[in-house]
């Protein structure tokens, strides 16, 4: 990034802004208060985060050689059969917007955190306002441990987490900073709002550097699905109520209860504004936004949260207790766990009876079955495990966790999925290392499921530059059909730990007058090209002097044929720029109008314009 004066005078301006509200105003009590829970008022612990994961995206995603074009396939969580992607997705990124959105909320919302946490083991925090300076406690009790150690893998942990139980393919620290906000919010809820106000401002602040000034005309862009079919929803929730339910804990640890309302109004704020209410599905090509209810799911879990949080310690009311001889808890539990048992297993024998969808359909049965008979284990197992009555706030926090589980769920028998064929069908591949490149349209590859769910193999019918690697459980579409369609150039990057090389797609095509475009696309790896797709031949509608024409890719370019009478009476390669050729009774020029190449055909000075090429953007 280069010194411009632009960058100097924002430099300058916040430094001096920043430094006289500190030196007048902020100094004296934002010290005491940082440093009694952080090693020098500093939180190392973010920091250190920051730093994992940045270097990471600059050095194994080889963001240092191109910073805009990292290294992305191998760090995908593509299967668990493929343990590189399930332990590096929680940390890499798939591009600079993409890492700097969640580093900059890291920065907001991880101090937070790391302050609740504290640099120094509260029994130590205790000693040393009383003037001791006992160092006792163990190694996790050493400050700088607990900051440049512990903080740092908690959030690493978060990441691996949320990104193994992630449904689907994906990447990205954002199901950490999620829990990260989580953590937060139940512990400092107000303050947590306003870090949803400074992650803005460090953002807008980052893009001011970036592009001090910015010109910009009207643009049209390719055909792409909508910004928010591609957010991992799920892993986002899933972080988040991780977060929830450690932050509970860490209060009840520390004995703290915070206010209710102000818990409630803080998650509710975060998870409009962080999107925590988007539910979205797939209808074919459609996808389905559910706001309404995504809306109305964030205002429910705002109450959970805070009871978790802010909840009286008090036992829950006792049930039925209107009824002159009511059950006891025990009692009631007993029979609440049979009833579930029961029904467990005979919707289990009749999936088994029908024989359709097994192994999932069991798995979810007993899954749902299990989460529904927690509510009755309190009460059966004996005080010394779990003290009786429960606590409203234990039953808050314990609701957390239960939701936590059924979000992460549907997570593992996706995962068990394994790509049993390399390579694309009917498509010339260009072959990088593992991984096979090649460009394909309505192209069905076969998935199988190591969970049994009827249907063993998967067929997906998908158009585009596709990408596998049977090493890495690897099947996707790497560049869309309409995006390469709309550009008729892009560049798709391979790699691993080390090293990257890169697939440059072509798309060359012409457009027939009356009927399809006609086109190729061509792949080219290390100078090398190969085409890889060839469409079908199109006849322009337009005939002259009783013949018609008709337009093929080739090998290495077009061929021009004539037809009379539906049978094909010579053939020709599409002639160069401002040059003809003459087939049959008709002579085919390649001509340049206003800037475009268009294919002429001429019979007794009478010309008729066949095709046109396609201009790209």
């Amino acid at each position: 990034m280069l010194a411009t004066p632009s960058r100097v005078g924002l430099a300058v301006a916040l430094v001096f802004a920043f430094a006289v509200v500190w030196y007048y105003e902020g100094r004296g009590r934002w010290r005491v208060r940082l440093s009694d829970r952080l090693v020098y008022g500093v939180p190392w612990g973010t920091f250190v985060t920051v730093a994992v994961v940045v270097g990471f995206y600059l050095l194994a995603q080889s963001g240092l050689e191109a910073w805009a074009s990292p290294v992305v396939f191998p760090f995908v969580t593509w299967s668990y059969l493929y343990p590189t992607g399930i332990l590096t997705a929680g940390i890499a990124h798939g591009s600079p917007g993409h890492l700097v959105g969640n580093m900059t909320a890291t920065l907001a919302f991880a101090p937070i955190a790391e302050y609740a946490w504290g640099h120094y083991a509260p029994s130590r925090r205790r000693r040393t306002r009383l003037g001791g300076r006992d160092g006792s406690g163990g190694v996790l009790a050493n400050p700088a441990v607990r900051a440049l150690v512990v903080f740092p893998g908690v959030l690493l942990v978060a990441a691996f987490l949320t990104a193994a139980l992630s449904f689907g393919p994906g990447l990205g620290f954002s199901g950490a900073v999620f829990a990260i906000a989580g953590l937060a919010v139940v512990n400092y809820p107000l303050s947590t709002v306003l870090a949803l106000v400074a992650a803005s401002a460090i953002r807008t602040v980052y893009t001011a550097f970036l592009d001090p000034v910015v010109r910009a005309g009207v643009e049209a862009g390719a055909p792409s699905p909508p910004p928010w079919a591609s957010i991992a929803f799920q892993a986002h929730m899933l972080g988040f109520l991780v977060g929830v339910a450690v932050g509970a804990w860490l209060l009840r640890r520390r004995g703290r209860r915070p206010a209710l309302d102000r818990v409630f109004a803080g998650t509710f704020l975060l998870g409009i504004v962080q999107s925590l209410w988007l539910l979205v599905w797939f209808e074919g090509e459609t996808f389905v936004l559910y706001r309404a209810a995504g809306v109305a799911l964030v205002s429910v879990l705002s109450v959970l949260v805070a009871a978790a949080a802010g909840a009286s310690p008090r036992p829950l009311p006792k049930p039925l207790a209107v009824l002159p001889r009511r059950p006891t808890r025990r009692q009631l539990a007993g029979v609440w766990l049979a009833v579930v048992v029961v029904g467990t297993a005979g919707a289990v024998a009749g999936i088994v009876l029908e024989g359709e969808l097994v192994g999932l359909s069991v798995g979810i049965l007993v899954l749902v079955g299990a989460v529904l008979a927690l509510p009755a284990l309190p009460p059966l197992l004996p005080d010394s495990v779990v003290r009786s009555p429960v606590s409203r706030r234990r039953t808050a926090a314990a609701a957390v966790a239960v939701a936590a589980i059924l979000v992460a769920a549907p997570a593992v028998p996706a995962g068990l999925v394994v790509v049993t064929d390399g390579g694309v069908p009917g498509a010339e591949t260009v072959e990088v290392r593992d991984y096979d490149v090649a460009y394909a349209e309505n192209v069905t590859v076969e998935r199988d499921s190591l969970v049994g769910v009827g249907n063993e193999t998967e067929a997906a019918n998908a158009s585009g530059v596709v990408v596998t690697s049977t090493d890495r459980e690897l099947w996707t579409v790497a560049v869309r059909e309409e995006s390469l369609a709309f550009a008729g150039n892009r560049t798709v990057v391979v790699g691993g730990v080390g090293w990257r090389a890169t697939v440059e797609a072509n798309r060359t095509g012409w457009e027939v007058v009356g009927n399809d475009s006609v086109y190729a696309v061509d792949l080219t790896h290390d100078g090398e090209r190969t085409r890889s797709y060839r469409s079908l031949p199109s006849r322009a509608s337009a005939r002259i002097d009783g013949h018609g024409v008709e337009l093929a890719p080739t090998t290495d370019g077009f061929e021009l044929r004539v037809l009379d009478n539906g049978s094909t009476v010579g053939s020709a390669p599409l002639p160069a720029t401002n040059e003809s050729v003459a087939v049959d009774d008709l002579r085919l020029e390649n001509r340049v109008v206003d800037g475009t190449e268009r294919v002429v055909a001429t019979a007794d000075g009478t010309e008729v314009q066949v095709a046109e090429r396609e201009t790209y953007d």
